[in-house]
């Protein structure tokens, strides 16, 4: 039966003190801030009200709670359904993040190989929204995270770089005040010096990780269930691996994602467990190992967990393992087939791409 293997970034079957102590306060220790389930399983938060019988479990100030629930070991493999446990930024603070703060190995070792340049600051946008309406089609993208070299610089050299219009400008300039990032007190936004991102070559970081299939609430296997069992009983059932649904909405994205990162000069990177992979090369016509060519434009970062070592229980540590670089096969300028339904309808300029980006603020600054 399926069981939790991780639970709040640690093996569910360690119990020790110090362990049980960031449960209890729900931290993630990949992102060192409050777990949110990795960003898509909000529907699940429990209320800890007074009958709720985790509510003793977590302490006094903590009034809700996500699953935790970074893997499920099924069929004896171990399958990443939280893409924090691959790849995580996050930053709600005020200000410029620490520099590399909560970074893991394994997260620098994947980002080198994205090749990123090193010694030099490079920024991290998370969930960033990039939504355009035109009377011919409508642009509707979500990236998880897009990395790009940081420099200082004024939104009117940005304006006469992307030679975009006053009402253009305005736009930029409403979105850096949306994110944030004029100091206090500003009055000349568009000559302010501030932190940009040079989007010369930006990377588009997308994480697909496998999830969680139907679950029985009656049987206990729900996902709720499973985490309330896991921490207070520790014997579980946990919901089973949905793989076919996450590689099918992967397949939605691939192209067009790429398309677009193309387009503005740059590459987007899929961030994916070997696990997954494997399953669909089993499942499709797929085979990596045949797919290299002169012209490479489909990136795969792939990770995995390392092997369980002689007594040392239960622990695994996830590792990079590997990057793949193939063709997409397909003409992203269209060659009028049906493979044409893969790519974007249209390709909104880098201009819309920067106004996206500093409607957000800066979930991470790392130097590699």
């Amino acid at each position: 039966m399926p069981t939790i293997f991780d639970l709040f970034g640690f093996p569910a079957s360690d119990r020790t003190a110090a362990i049980e102590q960031s449960r209890r306060t729900k931290i993630c220790p990949f992102t060192d801030a409050a777990c949110d389930g990795g960003g898509n399983r909000s529907q699940t938060k429990i209320k800890l009200t007074p009958t709720e019988p985790l509510r003793q479990y977590f302490t006094a100030n903590i009034q809700d709670v996500i699953p935790g629930i970074c893997s499920i070991v099924a069929s004896g493999d171990t399958w990443v359904v939280c893409p924090r446990r691959l790849l995580a930024f996050k930053h709600d603070g005020n200000g410029l993040p620490q520099e590399n703060h909560a970074l893991q190995t394994y997260e620098r070792d994947l980002l080198v190989a994205t090749g990123l340049p090193e010694g030099i600051p490079i920024g991290i946008w998370s969930e960033v929204y990039l939504k355009l309406s035109d009377v011919d089609a409508d642009t509707n993208y979500h990236f998880d995270y897009i990395a790009a070299p940081l420099k200082n610089g004024t939104l009117k050299d940005e304006a006469a770089q992307y030679a975009l219009t006053e009402p253009e400008t305005n736009e930029l300039i409403a979105g850096a005040k949306r994110g944030g990032w004029f100091p206090k007190g500003t009055r000349n936004y568009v000559e302010t010096s501030i932190t940009l991102p040079d989007l010369s070559s930006p990377i588009i970081l997308e994480v697909m990780t496998a999830s969680t299939s139907g679950s029985d609430t009656e049987g206990g296997t729900d996902i709720r269930s499973a985490f309330r069992d896991a921490l207070l009983k520790g014997d579980h059932e946990a919901p089973g691996i949905n793989k076919r649904q996450v590689w099918g909405r992967m397949v939605t994205q691939l192209f067009a994602k790429t398309a677009l990162a193309d387009f503005w000069g740059g590459q987007t990177v899929w961030i994916i467990q070997d696990e997954l992979l494997r399953n669909i090369e089993l499942t499709t016509r797929l085979k990596t190992k045949n797919t290299d060519a002169d012209k490479f434009n489909i990136h795969l970062a792939i990770m995995h967990y390392e092997p369980q070592i002689q007594g040392q229980g239960a622990t695994r540590k996830m590792a990079y393992k590997t990057f793949h670089k193939g063709n997409a096969g397909v003409d992203f300028a269209g060659n009028d087939t049906y493979t044409d339904i893969l790519l974007p309808a249209k390709l909104p300029q880098k201009s819309e791409l920067l106004k996206a980006m500093l409607r957000r603020k800066l979930a991470a600054i790392i130097r590699l």
